[in-house]
């Protein structure tokens, strides 16, 4: 099955999305076949922290962000090779803030369910059903404990969507193998 694996970045303290990033993986053989980033002008400066945490310029969200409306209708179009509604994120929410922010207009023409598979919720519920300590950590040492190696840069939408996918794979195959 395919999926849409979906991730956010954010402007501080507004909350406005400056970039969304998302693959789409097949949950049977574990590759990602397409992926997806758009930057978003949010219409204000970029905070210092957010620059340095995502490493997103102003310049980058001055010559390539787009409208989140237009972020979305690419976004849409992307998932139409998804073969389930809901997205799978980390710690769930993502979906339902590019649905906030949206244009009233725009969201009657919403792509994404109600809902979203959290892959975040997931471990932790291993966690607990194997009674092992439960932390708050994220994605990146949750994989080192699942034995699983963070690829790429955090805090880019697109590089977090695809070890998303890559951690939501492997509690997919704990749960086929019945070590879940």
């Amino acid at each position: 099955m395919k999926l849409t694996c979906l991730d956010l970045e954010m402007n501080q303290p507004s909350g406005k999305i400056i970039q969304i990033g998302a693959v789409i993986g097949d949950t049977s053989s574990g590759v990602i076949s397409d992926r997806i980033r758009i930057y978003v002008n949010p219409g204000e400066p970029l905070a210092l922290p957010i620059i340095e945490l995502c490493h997103i310029t102003q310049d980058q969200i001055d010559e390539q962000g787009i409208s989140l409306e237009d972020a979305y209708l690419q976004l849409k179009e992307f998932h139409k090779n998804s073969d389930f509604m809901n997205p799978v994120t980390w710690g769930g929410g993502d979906s339902q803030e590019i649905y906030d922010q949206l244009d009233h207009e725009v969201r009657k023409d919403w792509c994404f369910g109600r809902r979203w598979i959290d892959a975040k919720t997931m471990a932790v519920s291993r966690m607990i059903a194997h009674n092992d300590k439960i932390y708050s950590g994220g994605l990146s040492t949750t994989m080192k404990r699942y034995g699983l190696k963070f690829q790429g840069r955090a805090h880019d939408a697109q590089v977090d969507a695809e070890n998303t996918f890559r951690m939501y794979n492997h509690m997919l195959y704990l749960m086929r193998t019945g070590s879940f």
